[in-house]
């Protein structure tokens, strides 16, 4: 596992609306289920594109939703947005390469999946812990 993969997996479990559907993913992972209803699917590949950045990995995210939910492509979209809005916010640099796919109505379940390509700000930042620096001199807000 990368930084960039620690760095963004953080960013996903600290997210509110985010963190439980990893959670749900990985509860599904551990008991040898198929994705569980209301769960985000985080996969990794190298962005081998003409001209990506050094270090920089394609992140996939496959949300699923109820079959049964009202206007499951609206949960879908909402849930892809809020990942797009953690990852654009986030330390590392992010670009979505694709509108959301269509969406995948399985048995019980509707999913969509998107991708990112994302690459560390800078390399030295990833892997390291926050450095505080000592100013000597008092701060106003005013």
């Amino acid at each position: 596992m990368t930084d960039l993969h620690l760095v963004v997996g953080g960013l996903l479990t600290r997210n509110p609306l985010l963190g439980p559907l990893l959670l749900n993913h990985a509860v599904s992972l551990q008991w040898e289920h198929a994705p569980t209803p209301s769960s985000i699917v985080p996969s990794w590949a190298p962005d081998e594109r003409p001209g990506a950045p050094a270090g920089g990995e394609l992140l996939t995210v496959e949300a699923f939703v109820p079959r049964d939910v009202a206007q499951p492509h609206r949960c879908l979209d909402a849930v892809l947005d809020e990942v797009h809005a953690v990852l654009t916010d986030g330390p590392v640099a992010a670009e979505r390469l694709d509108a959301a796919d269509p969406p995948d109505i399985g048995e019980g379940t509707v999913s969509r999946a998107a991708t990112w390509a994302l690459a560390p700000v800078a390399a030295s930042v990833l892997g390291q812990p926050a450095a505080y620096r000592a100013s000597g001199a008092a701060s106003s807000n005013r």
